[in-house]
């Protein structure tokens, strides 16, 4: 099984969280004030006209935006184009219409809100602090089905994120996220904590180290979760009390101490130490199999990622060709394996696996075809492929419809994708790209 590369998360953002850690909200602005290491950081936000602050569900899709960023190799400019139903997916939410609404409106808060923040921006390579005003979301454009603006499973999306932001993370001032864990968790506001948390254990100064306990006074952490409180510590209290009973409960945080009374109440968050990060693919490998969370944890801690990766492909492997019959449950026979491997056959290499060992040793005296990119796909991942390919060559020429209008014709098997992505690269090749965009647009009106 191929591993993926573990998400990550922009520091800036999370460490002084722009998102409101409640689920829903009428607010139009907030402003907080404090001071960390000496200095007087100062963040405000201001919403758009018909949207409120960026809030709850907002959290996954700035983080979902930012690792599809990363995945695109982190464009200069800051473009980024996704089908809806893809960024759903890596939301870690439905498939359906009501997510498809609220997609848009996450998109539009992040949109309109103009956020501000002095003295508390990294400037991580020259090590300063710096003034940062944005929107994280730059410019927005979509596709619908008509004027009303509602996504649908044909809408594409662009979005060009902010040039503080594109810094910020080009710059490498970025950590670790497990977004896998982060999207199991049951609640927006959950959710949000949990990346808030997960930054504050970092040294801002010094990525690289991070601490096992945080000690904050409650009114305090209130603005750092941007939790309205009106000077009233057990405002805050109330909101994060569902918060910190789920990540206690899915073995994140050890403890949540509360002391003292009244406006002078601290929480002492106290993290796991025996928590640990799992690749997603991974981890969802492990589910499909009936083993739960906290015991691929332990397994990771105990025997590493590489031989549970060997280890589950092994068995897939077993119980494909017949080899290994279940007899209780499949957990209890994967856990079995993993604890007796000697006690289980190697499964027979595939013809397919010869093949390509074999290719390997060989020198390739052709190219592989095009056809070969798309065989196998199913016409929705096929049409995702054919678009990021052409996007490569013709990101300043296509428009979002034209997006769209290409993901509608391969899905419903109007066209070839690899016929398009050939006529599109042979255009690169002869210097001919806007000639190949108008012949495409005519040819889908006909």
């Amino acid at each position: 099984m191929k591993i993926l590369p573990r998400h990550h998360d922009d520091l800036n953002l999370s460490r002084l969280n722009l998102i409101v850690a409640l689920d829903q909200v009428e607010m139009q602005e907030w402003n907080v004030t404090y001071e960390l290491g000496g200095r007087i950081v100062r963040i405000s936000c201001e919403a758009g006209v018909k949207y409120a602050v960026p809030h709850g569900l907002d959290s996954d899709v700035s983080a979902a935006l930012i690792n599809l960023y990363i995945d695109e190799g982190m464009p200069e400019d800051g473009r980024i184009m996704v089908a809806a139903t893809a960024l759903l997916r890596l939301c870690g939410w439905h498939k359906s219409g009501k997510y498809l609404g609220l997609l848009r409106q996450c998109l539009e808060r992040l949109h309109q809100a103009n956020y501000t923040v002095s003295g508390g921006w990294r400037d991580h390579p020259n090590r300063r602090w710096t003034h940062a005003k944005f929107h994280f979301i730059e410019s927005l454009n979509f596709t619908t089905l008509d004027a009303t603006g509602h996504f649908d499973e044909r809408s594409m999306i662009i979005v060009r994120l902010a040039d503080d932001v594109v810094a910020s993370i080009r710059s490498g001032y970025v950590k670790p996220l497990d977004s896998e864990f982060m999207s199991s968790l049951s609640r927006p506001r959950t959710r949000v904590l949990y990346r808030v948390l997960d930054a504050a254990r970092i040294n801002p100064e010094d990525p690289e180290r991070q601490v096992d306990t945080l000690t904050f006074p409650v009114l305090s952490w209130g603005d750092q979760c941007k939790i309205p409180s009106d000077g009233q510590a057990w405002r805050v209290i109330r909101a994060l009390s569902a918060p910190h009973q789920e990540l206690i409960k899915r073995g994140y945080l050890a403890e949540v101490v509360l002391t003292g009374r009244g406006k002078d109440q601290t929480v002492r968050y106290e993290f796991a130490r025996d928590f640990t990060q799992v690749d997603p693919a991974l981890m969802r490998k492990f589910r499909e199999y009936g083993v739960a969370d906290g015991m691929v944890r332990k397994l990771v801690r105990e025997h590493g990622e590489a031989f549970l990766s060997d280890t589950v492909t092994r068995f897939t492997a077993l119980l494909t060709s017949g080899v290994l019959v279940v007899r209780k449950t499949r957990a209890a026979a994967l856990m079995h394996l993993i604890q007796h491997p000697d006690d289980y056959p190697y499964p027979a290499p595939a013809a397919s696996e010869v093949k390509a060992k074999r290719e390997v040793m060989e020198p390739m005296l052709t190219e592989p075809s095009l056809e070969e990119d798309f065989a196998g796909l199913s016409p929705e991942r096929a049409a995702e492929r054919l678009i990021r390919r052409l996007d490569l060559h013709y990101k300043k020429l296509l428009k979002a419809a034209d997006y769209d209008l290409l993901r509608f014709q391969v899905r419903n098997g109007h066209v070839s994708p690899a016929e398009v992505l050939k006529a599109g690269i042979a255009a690169v090749a002869a210097g001919q790209r806007e000639q190949f965009i108008v012949e495409l647009r005519q040819a889908a009106n006909q």
